[in-house]
């Protein structure tokens, strides 16, 4: 309750200088927007992708610089002790009791998806000063481009950016693609190749393994439960996609 009191009121201080290419986890904003815009880009001939991942980024945000950009905005102490407090809260892992957190934001935290958007905001910045058609949602994002070499110049800047600030891109998982081909693109639950899109491979191996976990044949619970869980995914599944 604490953490969402605060965020109620930090949140609107932030809001107003994030841009327009960033989409997830802020008011008004979601994934099917984010997607939209992806969309348009293609159809507007930008189909060299830099998909980039960044390894580990939620454990690994350097909690002083991120404290150095709330300070830019807020100089309240008793409220910036806190968020510290937040930050260095610790862990518990299972069967090993509490371990300390120097570095990274709590997942699951109410307050961590806004101060996960203010570390990136940036390379936000970045983008749009260099005129990159980015699309970010939370830790997420991909830069659309008219060529290869425009594409690598702006994975070159990115990694670049990401060193200095004490992040990594993933070597394995960022990578720049053509979504013209049938390889394609992924890129929040779907895939993007040759004009056309439809959900990733990994989002329907997920929905059948939740499928079987939703209809075992020996639980011992009633059909009409079964029905009614298998129904609330199903429909989820399908607003979505």
């Amino acid at each position: 309750m604490v953490q969402a009191t605060i965020r109620m009121v930090i949140e609107p201080i932030f809001e107003s200088e994030f841009v327009e290419h960033s989409y997830g986890f802020r008011p008004g904003r979601g994934a099917q927007q984010a997607l939209e815009r992806v969309e348009r880009l293609l159809k507007e001939g930008q189909t060299w992708v830099v998909d980039a991942d960044i390894k580990g980024y939620f454990d690994n945000i350097p909690q002083d610089r991120l404290m150095d950009l709330v300070r830019e905005r807020i100089n309240d102490g008793k409220l910036l002790a806190l968020l510290e407090a937040f930050l260095h809260q610790g862990v518990m892992e299972s069967g090993r009791g509490w371990r300390p957190t120097t570095k990274g934001t709590p997942q699951g935290a109410v307050l961590s998806p806004l101060l996960a958007n203010l570390y990136l905001h940036p390379l936000d910045l970045l983008a749009q000063n260099q005129g990159w058609q980015m699309t970010r949602y939370a830790d997420v994002f991909i830069v659309q481009c008219s060529s290869r070499e425009e594409a690598e110049a702006a994975l070159r800047r990115i990694g670049d950016w990401m060193e200095a600030v004490g992040l990594t891109l993933h070597p394995e998982k960022t990578r720049i693609v053509d979504a013209t081909t049938h390889g394609g693109l992924d890129f929040l639950g779907w895939h993007f190749a040759r004009g056309h899109k439809w959900p990733r491979e990994k989002s329907l191996q997920r929905l059948r393994e939740r499928i079987r976990e939703t209809t075992p044949r020996n639980n011992g619970i009633s059909m009409e439960s079964i029905i009614e869980r298998l129904n609330r995914r199903l429909k989820g599944w399908h607003r979505y996609f």
